[in-house]
């Protein structure tokens, strides 16, 4: 008997000891491994999707800026763009320098963009969960491939305000018919403007609202209005003003002045305002952006 009590009480032991030993290891994992959401890697790896991340959820060093206005802000990576976006980013972005961002790779709406959730600086988080700005615009971004490189080039800076260059212009640039296709080409402005629109009533250009500003794509001796813009391409048109850089593209002229009295007019800063241009696309370093869209 002595010998059999015995065995019960070492098969007794060993049982509370692998029970003590089942709740030390559950206790122990009880107490999860909070892991960081965000990867850390350089723009250029994040943007190509060389780097992986559970929901697209990205840590970065806070980029130099190229472009920044209200929400929105163009980093360059090379010759590439990409664009990020924050709340209020004009103003809040200075004092961003030396932090790391905790961005989101967002596909909607397009382009690819990284929207900023956290702040971290000197790894502490200043900010976090940061909402996304709502109904910020982004421009559209046209591939290479996307863009006809057969259209036609043609000076649309030196169309002339007088009855035979007008006549000669008509020929040139509006379809010969009516119900014929437009006529888009390949041209280059050196200069154009936002500012209020021409002829409008005295009292209406002396305090201006913004629907009675127009954009004017500037020639030798005219100007032409630029209509149908998208936002987007807004956006980068003031980008190309603040950097004085020209405007290159494909114009489709789809009105051209045939009051001669109008024409004869000169507008300080215009010239001879001789019509309507609208912006097909237009490029900004190696980018094609989309100006006009056939709704």
């Amino acid at each position: 008997m002595f010998a059999v009590s015995s065995t019960r009480r070492g098969v007794l032991a060993l049982m509370l000891a692998l029970m003590a030993v089942t709740i030390v290891g559950l206790a122990g994992c009880s107490k999860e491994e909070v892991v960081d959401p965000y990867v850390y890697d350089s723009l250029r790896r994040i943007t190509r999707g060389d780097t992986l991340s559970v929901d697209f959820r990205f840590e970065i060093d806070a980029p130099e800026v190229e472009y920044i206005k209200g929400d929105v802000a163009i980093i360059r990576d090379g010759n590439l763009l990409e664009f990020l976006v924050g709340e209020d980013l004009e103003q809040n972005y200075p004092n961003m320098a030396g932090t790391l961002l905790g961005v989101k790779k967002t596909f909607t709406p397009q382009p690819t963009h990284l929207v900023i959730e956290r702040i971290k600086r000197g790894g502490v988080v200043e900010a976090d969960s940061i909402p996304r700005p709502v109904g910020y615009v982004l421009p559209k971004l046209l591939r290479a491939g996307a863009i006809s490189q057969d259209l036609p080039g043609a000076p649309l800076p030196e169309i002339g305000w007088k009855s035979k260059d007008h006549k000669e212009a008509v020929s040139t640039y509006l379809p010969e018919n009516e119900g014929d296709a437009f006529k888009t080409i390949k041209s280059a402005f050196l200069n154009f403007t936002h500012r209020p629109r021409v002829g409008l009533p005295d009292s209406v250009a002396a305090n201006p609202s913004e629907k009675d500003f127009a954009w004017y794509a500037i020639g030798d001796e005219m100007s032409l209005e630029m209509v149908d813009l998208t936002p987007g391409a807004v956006f980068m048109l003031e980008l190309l003003l603040e950097k004085d850089l020209p405007l290159i593209g494909a114009f489709t002229v789809v009105s051209l002045e045939d009051e001669y009295q109008k024409r004869k007019i000169v507008h300080e800063g215009l010239g001879h305002v001789l019509g309507e241009i609208r912006v097909e696309w237009f490029q900004y370093a190696n980018t094609y952006v989309q100006g006009y869209v056939e709704e």
